[in-house]
Protein backbone atom coordinates (compact mmCIF):
# COMPACT_ATOMS: atom_id res chain seq x y z
CA UNK A 1 0.00 0.00 0.00
CA UNK A 2 1.25 3.21 -0.98
CA UNK A 3 1.85 5.91 1.91
CA UNK A 4 1.87 9.43 2.21
CA UNK A 5 4.00 11.80 3.35
CA UNK A 6 2.45 14.99 5.02
CA UNK A 7 4.64 17.85 5.29
CA UNK A 8 5.44 21.15 7.37
CA UNK A 9 7.58 23.29 5.57
CA UNK A 10 9.72 26.33 6.14
CA UNK A 11 13.04 28.04 4.17
CA UNK A 12 16.32 28.58 5.46
CA UNK A 13 17.80 31.36 3.75
CA UNK A 14 21.66 31.46 4.51
CA UNK A 15 23.42 34.64 4.84
CA UNK A 16 22.55 37.06 2.19
CA UNK A 17 20.24 35.27 0.23
CA UNK A 18 16.84 37.24 -0.85
CA UNK A 19 14.28 34.82 -1.82
CA UNK A 20 11.78 32.37 -0.54
CA UNK A 21 9.97 29.19 -1.07
CA UNK A 22 6.64 29.08 -2.90
CA UNK A 23 6.13 25.44 -3.48
CA UNK A 24 5.92 23.66 -1.05
CA UNK A 25 5.37 27.21 0.81
CA UNK A 26 7.55 27.90 3.55
CA UNK A 27 6.23 29.10 6.97
CA UNK A 28 7.38 32.56 6.86
CA UNK A 29 5.25 32.96 3.35
CA UNK A 30 2.79 31.19 4.23
CA UNK A 31 0.39 34.23 4.24
CA UNK A 32 0.92 35.04 0.88
CA UNK A 33 -1.22 31.78 -0.15
CA UNK A 34 -3.38 30.88 2.92
CA UNK A 35 -5.79 33.45 4.20
CA UNK A 36 -5.53 31.53 7.39
CA UNK A 37 -2.25 32.35 8.09
CA UNK A 38 -3.19 36.17 7.14
CA UNK A 39 -4.17 37.58 10.97
CA UNK A 40 -1.19 35.97 12.64
CA UNK A 41 1.50 35.52 10.57
CA UNK A 42 2.39 38.16 8.01
CA UNK A 43 5.44 38.64 7.94
CA UNK A 44 7.07 41.47 5.59
CA UNK A 45 10.67 39.95 6.25
CA UNK A 46 9.87 36.90 4.73
CA UNK A 47 12.89 37.56 2.18
CA UNK A 48 14.86 37.94 4.04
CA UNK A 49 15.79 34.72 6.73
CA UNK A 50 19.69 34.94 6.61
CA UNK A 51 20.32 33.92 9.67
CA UNK A 52 20.87 37.55 11.14
CA UNK A 53 23.42 38.58 8.55
CA UNK A 54 26.68 36.82 7.76
CA UNK A 55 28.76 38.83 10.70
CA UNK A 56 26.40 37.51 13.25
CA UNK A 57 25.92 34.17 11.81
CA UNK A 58 29.23 33.31 12.15
CA UNK A 59 30.93 36.11 14.44
CA UNK A 60 28.43 36.00 16.96
CA UNK A 61 26.66 32.20 16.44
CA UNK A 62 30.37 30.32 15.22
CA UNK A 63 27.94 29.69 11.90
CA UNK A 64 24.93 28.26 13.11
CA UNK A 65 21.21 29.07 12.53
CA UNK A 66 17.78 28.76 13.34
CA UNK A 67 16.02 25.76 11.14
CA UNK A 68 13.87 28.62 9.53
CA UNK A 69 16.88 31.27 9.09
CA UNK A 70 16.33 33.22 12.21
CA UNK A 71 19.55 34.04 14.45
CA UNK A 72 20.52 30.98 16.12
CA UNK A 73 20.93 32.94 19.43
CA UNK A 74 17.13 34.44 19.28
CA UNK A 75 16.02 33.01 22.82
CA UNK A 76 12.31 32.01 20.73
CA UNK A 77 12.19 31.90 17.20
CA UNK A 78 9.20 33.05 15.73
CA UNK A 79 8.53 30.69 12.77
CA UNK A 80 9.96 27.59 15.40
CA UNK A 81 7.30 25.47 17.66
CA UNK A 82 6.65 27.73 20.81
CA UNK A 83 7.11 30.93 18.27
CA UNK A 84 4.04 33.70 18.15
CA UNK A 85 3.79 33.19 14.12
CA UNK A 86 4.05 29.05 14.46
CA UNK A 87 0.55 27.82 13.56
CA UNK A 88 1.95 23.77 13.41
CA UNK A 89 -0.19 23.71 9.97
CA UNK A 90 0.01 20.84 7.38
CA UNK A 91 0.61 22.93 4.42
CA UNK A 92 0.91 20.36 1.51
CA UNK A 93 1.24 16.19 0.94
CA UNK A 94 3.03 13.98 -1.39
CA UNK A 95 3.17 10.38 -1.86
CA UNK A 96 6.13 8.07 -0.40
CA UNK A 97 9.02 8.41 -3.10
CA UNK A 98 8.02 10.96 -5.26
CA UNK A 99 9.74 13.09 -7.84
CA UNK A 100 8.38 16.56 -6.96
CA UNK A 101 8.99 20.41 -8.39
CA UNK A 102 9.88 22.88 -5.62
CA UNK A 103 9.37 26.53 -6.75
CA UNK A 104 11.34 29.30 -5.18
CA UNK A 105 10.97 32.84 -5.69
CA UNK A 106 14.37 34.95 -5.91
CA UNK A 107 14.32 38.86 -5.89
CA UNK A 108 18.32 39.30 -6.25
CA UNK A 109 20.26 36.23 -7.00
CA UNK A 110 23.52 35.51 -5.04
CA UNK A 111 24.70 32.79 -7.51
CA UNK A 112 26.02 30.48 -4.52
CA UNK A 113 23.95 26.90 -4.75
CA UNK A 114 20.47 25.25 -3.13
CA UNK A 115 20.11 22.31 -0.65
CA UNK A 116 17.45 20.47 0.19
CA UNK A 117 16.70 18.47 3.79
CA UNK A 118 13.61 16.33 5.48
CA UNK A 119 13.29 15.41 8.92
CA UNK A 120 10.81 12.89 9.51
CA UNK A 121 8.89 14.07 13.03
CA UNK A 122 6.39 10.78 13.59
CA UNK A 123 8.07 9.61 16.55
CA UNK A 124 8.15 12.90 18.22
CA UNK A 125 5.57 15.00 16.75
CA UNK A 126 5.05 17.16 19.22
CA UNK A 127 8.20 18.90 18.84
CA UNK A 128 10.12 20.16 15.96
CA UNK A 129 12.39 19.70 13.64
CA UNK A 130 16.52 19.93 14.48
CA UNK A 131 19.39 21.25 11.85
CA UNK A 132 21.42 17.34 13.11
CA UNK A 133 17.71 15.14 11.96
CA UNK A 134 17.72 17.64 8.47
CA UNK A 135 21.39 16.91 8.05
CA UNK A 136 20.65 13.88 7.84
CA UNK A 137 18.01 13.87 5.70
CA UNK A 138 19.60 15.58 2.53
CA UNK A 139 17.86 15.24 -0.16
CA UNK A 140 18.99 14.43 -3.86
CA UNK A 141 18.05 16.25 -7.49
CA UNK A 142 16.91 14.61 -9.66
CA UNK A 143 19.16 13.71 -13.07
CA UNK A 144 22.54 14.67 -11.29
CA UNK A 145 24.13 12.86 -8.71
CA UNK A 146 24.64 15.45 -6.43
CA UNK A 147 22.82 16.90 -3.31
CA UNK A 148 23.39 20.58 -4.31
CA UNK A 149 21.50 22.57 -7.26
CA UNK A 150 23.79 24.88 -8.66
CA UNK A 151 22.48 26.34 -12.01
CA UNK A 152 21.32 29.48 -9.65
CA UNK A 153 22.79 32.31 -11.75
CA UNK A 154 21.56 31.56 -15.27
CA UNK A 155 18.06 32.43 -13.78
CA UNK A 156 18.78 35.62 -12.63
CA UNK A 157 15.88 37.37 -10.23
CA UNK A 158 12.96 35.29 -11.21
CA UNK A 159 11.34 31.91 -10.32
CA UNK A 160 13.79 28.68 -10.16
CA UNK A 161 12.33 25.25 -10.08
CA UNK A 162 14.10 22.59 -9.08
CA UNK A 163 12.97 18.31 -9.33
CA UNK A 164 14.02 16.60 -6.22
CA UNK A 165 13.55 13.23 -5.63
CA UNK A 166 12.02 12.07 -2.10
CA UNK A 167 12.97 9.47 -0.23
CA UNK A 168 11.25 6.01 -1.60
CA UNK A 169 12.07 4.17 1.90
CA UNK A 170 10.43 7.11 4.07
CA UNK A 171 6.11 7.81 4.52
CA UNK A 172 5.65 10.27 7.80
CA UNK A 173 2.54 11.73 9.06
CA UNK A 174 4.21 14.70 10.04
CA UNK A 175 7.53 15.68 8.26
CA UNK A 176 9.54 19.10 7.88
CA UNK A 177 11.07 20.06 4.70
CA UNK A 178 14.05 22.55 4.40
CA UNK A 179 15.08 24.72 1.38
CA UNK A 180 19.19 26.37 2.41
CA UNK A 181 20.41 28.91 -0.16
CA UNK A 182 24.25 29.38 0.53
CA UNK A 183 25.02 32.19 -1.35
CA UNK A 184 28.56 32.62 -3.52
CA UNK A 185 28.85 36.41 -4.01
CA UNK A 186 31.11 37.47 -0.71
CA UNK A 187 34.99 37.85 -1.15
CA UNK A 188 36.36 35.36 0.85
CA UNK A 189 38.91 32.67 1.62
CA UNK A 190 39.07 29.27 1.26
CA UNK A 191 40.83 27.55 4.42
CA UNK A 192 41.92 24.53 2.51
CA UNK A 193 43.31 26.09 -1.11
CA UNK A 194 43.56 29.01 0.47
CA UNK A 195 42.38 31.18 -2.20
CA UNK A 196 40.61 34.03 -2.46
CA UNK A 197 37.46 35.18 -4.44
CA UNK A 198 33.70 35.53 -4.04
CA UNK A 199 31.86 32.66 -2.75
CA UNK A 200 35.01 31.03 -1.56
CA UNK A 201 34.88 31.98 2.13
CA UNK A 202 31.67 32.85 4.70
CA UNK A 203 28.55 32.74 3.19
Amino acid sequence: MLKLLVFFFFCLISINGHGYLLEPIARSSAWLVDSSFKDCCTYEGHMEMFCGGVGHQWNTNGGKCGICGEPYDRAVKLFEKGGRKYLGKIVQTYKQGQQIDVKIKLSANHQGYFEFRLCNLDTDPNSDATQECLDRGLLTVIDTNSTKYRDITKHGSEMITVHIQLPPNIACQHCVFQWKYTTGNNWGRDPTTNKSGPGLGRE
